[in-house]
């Protein structure tokens, strides 16, 4: 392990190692229990299969899932600077209310599956208001206002970037410590389809192009500023892809890392 990580992130790792292999006797039980239920066989498809790697990792036929969140990590990018989205970094604060206020298509989600809404600002680009929103939902992680422009050098520091990931691990063992049983993630901020496109396309091997979407439904002049974006990023910083904290240390999110964590 590199002796650079710090403890948390050393302990999480052995925390994992500790979890051991899947027990395939239960997987057996699992498909078992499945098939017996009053359904034609396979007929729901990818749940069946999610099914399954719930109680594997939980370890029970029957897990409790009764408790649910949506973690949502928010941050800001600094190459937004170049044009690569239809709207402006400030769109990502603006969310955020609307997420804690529960306008969000998120929100209508959570509620339909009766799960919570968390936001995490890990590194949003302005302060959020705590008196105008749910406190109980909003965790305060802020890592820096924001990412630097990536194509005028990486995006944050080695530190910051394990910073980002420790901030992940310590979110979830929040939740867990609230009774939450299932943890969903996901991520705001304006600009993120552009630092997500840069790390596929180093840790894949992919061209920019064939990793790179509209994002927010930019046009085909915003989209080439974005697919040149990129590619200047990979060449200016050169990530090394078998070393997952340089990756996002040059090109990626503080929202990244969070997830990872």
């Amino acid at each position: 392990m590199n002796p650079l990580y710090s403890d948390l992130i050393k302990s999480t790792c052995l925390k994992i190692r500790k979890l051991g292999e899947i027990d395939n006797n239960l997987l057996e039980l699992a498909q078992n229990h499945l098939d017996n239920l009053t359904k034609p066989q396979g007929s729901l498809g990818i749940l069946e299969e999610l099914a399954k790697k719930i109680i594997l990792i939980t370890k029970n036929l029957k897990p409790d899932i009764s408790k649910k969140v949506i973690v949502v990590m928010a941050s800001d990018h600094g190459v937004t600077e170049e044009k690569v989205s239809a709207y402006p970094k400030e769109v990502t604060t603006q969310m955020i209310y609307n997420f804690l206020n529960g306008g969000a298509a998120i929100n209508v989600l959570t509620r339909h599956v009766g799960a919570d809404v968390v936001i995490a600002d890990v590194g949003v680009g302005q302060k959020i208001n705590i008196d105008q929103i749910n406190k109980n939902f909003f965790i305060e992680k802020k890592i820096d206002y924001g990412t630097k422009n990536f194509i005028k050098g990486p995006a944050m520091t080695k530190k910051q970037a394990e910073s980002s990931i420790c901030a992940g691990i310590e979110i979830a063992e929040q939740m867990m410590q609230g009774g939450y049983k299932i943890i969903g993630t996901g991520d705001m901020g304006i600009g993120n389809t552009t630092a997500s496109s840069a790390i596929t396309a180093c840790i894949c091997g992919k061209d920019v192009e064939d990793v790179t979407g509209l994002g927010t439904g930019i046009d085909n002049n915003s989209y080439k500023i974005k697919v040149n974006t990129i590619k200047k990023a990979l060449e200016i910083n050169v990530p090394n892809k078998n070393d997952g904290i340089d990756v996002l240390s040059k090109v990626g999110g503080f929202e990244i890392g969070a997830i990872a964590g």
